[in-house]
């Protein structure tokens, strides 16, 4: 399924549509360049299940944990791979074990860095700038 958002905001919303149908256990992977709206939309995913949290990408700290009190979804994990190189060094991260809780989602910006290593059943996401604050939204399996 193919998407066109014309802002920030409408990306967002996009994350948000994504959100109302998680139940936990999902994988989400994210592709696409910098600046392309990847943390946009997770942050519309975020605030779905906590309106106002501030989401910051954690491309430094590499996964960062929200925690939902009253939600379907328990916990949500969001991950940065940008900063890594080799699949040694990511595979050590022991990501695995963050996705296979059914309670929770996993979101993962660059996910293209862990090719081969990805579960099967899981959302691919990808992102393309195709103008000032224009983003072209892919769901499913595209070329990488």
């Amino acid at each position: 399924m193919k998407y066109i958002t014309w802002s920030a905001r409408e990306t967002s919303n996009l994350g948000r549509e994504l959100a109302a149908r998680l139940k936990g256990g999902e994988v989400v992977c994210l592709y696409g360049n910098l600046g392309s709206g990847k943390t946009t939309f997770i942050s519309g995913v975020v605030n779905y299940f906590r309106p106002k949290t501030r989401v910051l990408s954690p491309t430094f700290i590499i996964v960062r944990h929200y925690r939902f009190d009253k939600a379907p979804v328990k916990n949500l994990f969001h991950a940065d791979l940008y900063r890594l190189d080799n699949k040694s060094s990511i595979k050590s991260l022991g990501l695995v074990e963050y996705w296979s809780d059914p309670h929770s989602v996993f979101l993962m910006e660059w996910a293209d860095k862990m090719a081969g290593q990805l579960p099967e059943k899981r959302i691919d996401i990808s992102f393309r700038i195709t103008g000032r604050d224009r983003r072209e939204i892919i769901y499913g399996k595209t070329d990488k």
